[in-house]
């Protein structure tokens, strides 16, 4: 019996895993993946590793987050890879996309749920095309607020520290220019000193409510492991990090 060779087709049908998130109790895994065809939610109750459908929407989905508590999980995800990403919500077990935050022709962007699920902090670009605005929205009682306005380069959500006293965030102004800040009280915080040249930062992270730590450029070639304190308001390089050619 002989066989045709096979068509350059197939070996474009792949699976591919765009995000995924494990639930606080460590329970249940998350995944957006292609098994169907299309871009779904999946998940494994873990340790089984056998993936049940959770969304049937057919879009790719970005970020995946659940509250601390495990009642709910919150997306982002697009129409037809328009990129205007907006924001719902769906039960752990799966189930019909609940809007959170829409508005056509817009970007959701960088959400983040607060410690009891009750607010979300975002980045659009709903009012400000250019710089955009981050964003307090209250669930319970359907509320947002203006938190931080972009300036001079499109301005982005980041970090919200574990009892959300500050948050971190960045401007973008190239691919090799980034600044990234804290702001606390009413103060905003650069997180690397002042300097001419160009750096970037990626990672940030906080390790209590005036540790933040992150990885940059800043007046060096190849990143490095840095730390920014709260209390100090002070910089410090830590660790360099191995460079790969």
């Amino acid at each position: 019996m002989k066989f045709n060779k096979p068509d350059v087709k197939q070996f474009f049908q792949t699976y591919g895993i765009q995000s995924f998130s494990v639930s606080p109790d460590e329970s249940q895994l998350v995944l957006s993946t292609n098994l169907n065809g299309k871009y779904n939610l999946w998940a494994m109750d873990l340790p089984n590793t056998f993936p049940y459908p959770l969304t049937f929407h057919n879009q790719s989905t970005g970020s995946i987050q659940y509250d601390s508590e495990g009642r709910f999980i919150l997306i982002e995800s697009d129409q037809d890879g328009d990129e205007n990403t907006q924001l719902y919500a769906i039960p752990t077990k799966g189930g019909e996309l609940k809007p959170v935050r829409i508005s056509e022709g817009n970007r959701h962007m960088m959400p983040s749920l607060s410690n009891d699920g009750k607010t979300i902090y975002y980045t659009s670009n709903k009012e400000d095309q250019t710089f955009l605005k981050t964003y307090k929205y209250d669930i319970e009682n359907d509320t947002e607020e203006v938190v931080l306005e972009g300036d001079g380069a499109p301005t982005y959500f980041a970090k919200l520290s574990p009892e959300e006293t500050s948050f971190t965030y960045m401007k973008m102004f190239a691919n090799t220019s980034q600044l990234a800040f804290v702001y606390k009280d009413g103060e905003h915080m650069r997180l690397t000193p002042e300097t001419d040249e160009q750096h970037t930062f990626s990672g940030l992270a906080y390790a209590s409510e005036s540790e933040i730590y992150f990885t940059t450029t800043y007046n060096a070639d190849f990143s490095y492991l840095a730390k920014f304190d709260l209390e100090t308001k002070s910089f410090q390089k830590l660790k360099n990090l191995m460079a790969f050619h």
